[in-house]
């Protein structure tokens, strides 16, 4: 007979294997998620010198997994590449030239102002993303972010919020784009990782959740 203790283990060993395979393969790819990440120290150990993710984080990312499972528009977790760069697309109409990314947090803002404030990495990738499609001969007419909370809301807030994401001149993003792109190839080929950022804290987002908060700032 199976003991609650093995079979604990032997979800979380399923869940582990469910990540693996795309784990190992994005190792050798830069993803678009890479190059709007908040900490390209965290990139560079992701790709160079990787930890095992603990049971917290390996179930962060099945859930999330799971959650964008749900097709909502015609072309679902469309897969694109641009100079090098892959991404996949949650959701598009090509017909209407709707985008539209999915982000499952346990912080959902609810103004614009906060939205700028804690999630200006989100944005990006769906400017970016907006620069994917365009590349590639798509149309984009309107982007949104659309936030599902993991877990209960905090007092006032809501569990779900859909913000339509600006569009800008095609120009500018393209270039901001290719320097991005370089810039990150030469980090992540470097022998040491990027200094951490100086007002970076074990305590505060985004280090309070990385594997890699220890080899940062030791044992506290």
């Amino acid at each position: 007979m199976i003991s609650p203790t093995e079979l604990e283990v032997y979800f979380l060993r399923k869940v582990a294997e469910y990540n693996r395979e795309e784990g190992e393969r994005r190792r050798n790819e830069l993803h678009l998620t890479d190059l709007i990440s908040e900490c390209k120290r965290r990139v560079w150990f992701d790709k160079n010198d990787p930890l095992p993710d603990d049971p917290e984080s390996l179930l962060r990312m099945w859930q999330g997994s799971m959650l964008h499972q749900m097709p909502l528009l015609p072309e679902h977790e469309l897969e694109l590449e641009f100079l090098g760069v892959k991404t996949r697309i949650d959701e598009y109409d090509p017909e209407l030239g709707i985008l539209i990314e999915k982000k499952f947090v346990t912080f959902i803002p609810k103004t614009p102002d906060e939205l700028r404030k804690y999630y200006s990495h989100y944005i990006k990738q769906v400017q970016y993303e907006a620069l994917f499609l365009m590349a590639n001969n798509m149309k984009v007419n309107k982007a949104f972010l659309l936030f599902v909370v993991r877990g209960e809301p905090e007092p006032g807030r809501k569990p779900i919020a859909v913000f339509e994401v600006p569009l800008l001149d095609g120009n500018l993003v393209m270039t901001q784009f290719i320097e991005e792109v370089e810039t990150y190839k030469i980090t992540l080929q470097s022998p040491t990782p990027p200094d951490i950022p100086k007002i970076y804290s074990p305590f505060e987002y985004p280090c309070t959740y990385c594997k890699y908060r220890s080899r940062c700032f030791g044992r506290w």
